[in-house]
């Protein structure tokens, strides 16, 4: 399908006149929009074009502009060539299922890439499997809270976890989870829709929550009765400045500070149940 791209120079500094030209502009058939300083950017597909609308409304704004053609593109091989896979190290290779394996890494995590997390490109989730591949977790339970499309689930099982529990509140993300266990060959890994608070009279050897800074410390207190004895719990998914006040949250509710790692001002960070 082709494309055309209309740009126009708004020379005005009031905000107000590029939402209008948008407004109406999108009622025409427009349906993206690109502001570069007082540049402004329109899409359309050519079908849709009307030319003597777009110039009468553009006119009455005396604004000058150009439209020109968008060569046409396998816009889904386009989108392939620039995903990339993810590597931490010689340790875990996490990549789609149209991305060739690679046999000199020790884990695989197999993700179809639906959603706009989980993918494993966020720093959070590098920090997450980092402090994952430092621990020996042979044959323990893990409780895997906001799990997204489960990369962490899966990677529990890889390194040999025992029954994972991974819970979101997003019915989407629990469906990604389901689907990229079966891809990845896991059997034990159960999905449930909710929140920490879902989990009933279980207990964990490792939770895992890389979340939200305001979430985590708010449900500090449910992870601590969640794990067991010398149970370890793993964050992430705030910034490195945030870490102090996760310390003494946590340190409130008998979880141990043992160790920080960061990544682009984002941090992870393990903590050990007296």
């Amino acid at each position: 399908m082709k494309y055309l791209e209309l740009s126009t120079q708004i020379k005005s500094k009031n905000n107000d006149l590029t939402e209008i030209i948008i407004a109406y502009l999108s009622q025409l058939g427009f349906y993206s929009f690109l502001e570069d300083d007082n540049k402004l950017f329109a899409y359309i597909f050519e079908k849709d074009f009307d030319k003597i609308k777009t110039k009468k409304i553009l006119d009455n704004f005396k604004l000058k502009y150009e439209i020109n053609n968008i060569p046409e593109k396998n816009w889904d091989e386009e989108w392939e060539n620039n995903y990339k896979p993810v590597v931490l190290d010689d340790i875990l290779f996490i990549r789609a299922p149209f991305h060739k394996p690679d046999n000199n890494i020790k884990h695989e995590i197999i993700i179809e890439p639906k959603m706009p997390f989980g993918t494993g490109h966020h720093e959070t989730t590098f920090l997450m499997c980092k402090l994952l591949s430092e621990l020996k977790i042979k044959d323990f339970s893990v409780l895997d809270i906001g799990c997204g499309t489960g990369i962490l689930s899966v990677f529990s099982s890889k390194l040999g976890a025992d029954l994972i529990t991974a819970i979101d509140i997003d019915g989407i993300a629990c469906a990604g989870s389901i689907e990229n266990s079966k891809i990845n060959n896991c059997k034990n890994i159960e999905v449930i829709k909710g929140d920490v608070y879902s989990i009933k009279n279980k207990t964990y050897d490792i939770i895992l929550a890389n979340i939200t800074f305001n979430v985590i410390l708010h449900d500090i207190r449910e992870y601590a009765k969640k794990l067991k004895s010398k149970g370890m719990l793993i964050l992430s998914g705030f910034y490195s400045n945030e870490s102090d006040e996760i310390k003494r949250a946590c340190k409130n509710f008998g979880l141990i500070f043992a160790k920080e790692i960061d990544k682009n001002n984002w941090a992870g960070m393990v903590f050990i149940k007296k």
